[in-house]
């Protein structure tokens, strides 16, 4: 199974050896590159929706993998089975849905969360609320990736539950190391770092990731454009409270890309 880049990009993440939840799993392409890699013994593969669970189930039929990847209908992980009080799979993947449909099942899957081990997600849209969710649910983010796809950028978190590591999983030094690269940046203020790795990526931004940074310019361009088309707007437009509020919105965030793109020229 060839998967596209920003599936390639979310399947390696997975640690060798876990079961997998594929929430929204669609097609099933990514359970099933799984079991072929020898990355995973069992998929749970499930979605919300019968037309796409059923192509799922066909694609597994050709591929002869029935006894490897459970097709289940799901509404998040409502449908992953529990043993002896605990979920079946160590790992939740989802990828492609947007941000606050991530959020929901986070918070709708607590519980059968706290029982498993790592959270791979990839949210299409406001990725910032799927990293602060992803604290409250006592996970901590590990790993990032970003890639730039058929002009379109995406971004993958990877977390861990520290309420039940992995055996010997160092996650006391990747917070300390995450807190140091902060605490020694003059540009932001603590907060402020908070704040820039929620909305861009904690790790991303301490490894100066290169599609990151094209990212940022990005954005700072578009912000750019969309400012000289409202400066000039006054009260004759029958809009000064809202433009006011989203003029000063842009120019703060203007200022944080700049200070941001600052760690690619050390």
């Amino acid at each position: 199974m060839e998967l596209s880049k920003r599936l390639h990009m979310v399947a390696s993440m997975v640690e060798k050896g876990s079961t997998v939840a594929d929430v929204g799993c669609d097609h099933g392409y990514v359970a099933i590159y799984l079991i072929q890699n020898g990355i995973s013994p069992h998929v749970f593969a499930m979605d919300v929706n019968e037309g796409p669970l059923e192509r799922a189930r066909e694609h597994v039929e050709e591929y002869g993998l029935a006894a490897y990847i459970d097709v289940r209908l799901s509404d998040g992980l409502s449908g992953l089975p529990c043993r002896g009080g605990r979920p079946e799979a160590d790992t939740l993947l989802a990828a492609g849905m947007g941000g606050r449909l991530t959020v929901k099942i986070l918070e709708e899957g607590v519980d059968k969360l706290s029982g498993m081990r790592w959270v791979i997600l990839q949210p299409q849209s406001e990725p910032w609320l799927v990293r602060k969710s992803l604290r409250n649910a006592g996970y901590f983010i590990t790993d990032e990736n970003m890639i730039l796809e058929e002009g379109k950028y995406y971004a993958v978190m990877k977390a861990v539950n520290l309420g039940n590591l992995p055996d010997g999983f160092p996650a006391g030094r990747l917070k300390e190391e995450e807190r140091f690269f902060f605490r020694n940046r003059p540009e932001l203020s603590e907060e402020e770092w908070e704040q820039a790795g929620d909305r861009y990526g904690s790790w991303l931004l301490i490894r100066r990731h290169p599609v990151l940074f094209a990212y940022l310019k990005d954005c700072l361009h578009k912000n750019d454009s969309i400012l000289n088309g409202i400066t000039g707007l006054t009260e004759a437009d029958g809009r000064p409270d809202k433009t006011g509020k989203r003029l000063t919105q842009l120019e703060e965030e203007q200022q944080l890309l700049k200070r941001l793109l600052t760690l690619y020229t050390e």
